[in-house]
């Protein structure tokens, strides 16, 4: 999930989605934002704390592991089993590769670092039905190494005309990456986040599915105050009780889409 514009509401979007789509399937949250919202939103504060002491996040997918010989760095690499939280926020399981802020640290990572995501990924595809992943509002490395890892790209808007500007730049940095890389990436769709009500929100949205024809999901996720609550209270915003009457039936919409939407790549 990616947009080069922040404040858009993909988080939002992608704890969203991916709390739905755990009541029924098998879901990696993967959080490669240096903000780490998503992970600070679903993983509680003494769960995190703890685990960033012993265990993994995805700062060590990308730092290489140390060790003096090679056996010593596969024992210390990050894996599955070290760098996956499973969490309960809406009753079900959700599992999480959580970010740290030191991420920033690595965005000047030497070459070969932005395939590490894509190796790591490799054998959670066998486990999970669906992999999600928040990426950064950036052209930078991080969202360079979803890019390789990824099947296709799903794009959250916000209907108004600043944030539709960034349609165009994300549509460059993906020409860029394909041709870095050689390799193309199926642009799954876009969903439109935080909506009121407004005749400007209303004229916007009609022109991007004029200039995006049979992309933008037919369901989208209305502007709540809840989602702010629901972020301090660790839960999904469709489960939460002052955003749930506003989220729920859009989640479930966008998740239904979004299944058939991949049944079909």
């Amino acid at each position: 999930m990616i947009n080069l514009k922040g404040g858009v509401g993909k988080t939002t979007l992608a704890v969203g989605m991916a709390c739905e789509l755990a009541k029924n399937y098998d879901v990696l949250l993967v959080d490669i934002d240096p903000q780490f919202n998503a992970t600070q939103w679903i993983v509680p504060a003494e769960t995190y704390l703890d685990w960033i002491e012993n265990k993994k996040t995805v700062f060590d997918i990308f730092q290489p592991s140390e060790g003096d010989t090679l056996a010593a760095r596969r024992r210390n690499a990050a894996s599955l089993s070290n760098a996956v939280i499973t969490v309960t926020p809406g009753g079900y399981d959700l599992d999480i590769v959580p970010s740290t802020l030191d991420l920033i640290k690595l965005d000047h990572a030497p070459r070969g670092t932005e395939n590490r995501l894509r190796v790591f990924l490799e054998p959670a595809r066998q486990k999970y039905d669906y992999i999600l992943i928040d990426c950064p509002p950036t052209a930078s490395i991080f969202s360079y190494s979803a890019f390789l890892a990824s099947d296709a790209y799903l794009v959250p808007v916000k209907p108004d005309p600043l944030s539709v500007l960034g349609l165009p730049l994300l549509e460059r940095a993906m020409g860029d990456y394909e041709d870095r890389s050689g390799q193309g990436l199926m642009r799954l769709g876009l969903i439109f986040t935080q909506v009121r009500q407004t005749e400007a929100m209303r004229k916007t949205m009609a022109q991007v599915r004029r200039d995006y024809p049979d992309e933008v999901f037919n369901s989208h996720l209305v502007q709540t105050t809840g989602v702010a609550e629901a972020v301090d209270a660790g839960k999904p915003p469709q489960d939460f009780h002052k955003s749930r009457p506003k989220l729920m039936h859009d989640l479930e919409d966008i998740c239904q889409e979004f299944i058939e939407r991949v049944d079909n790549l």
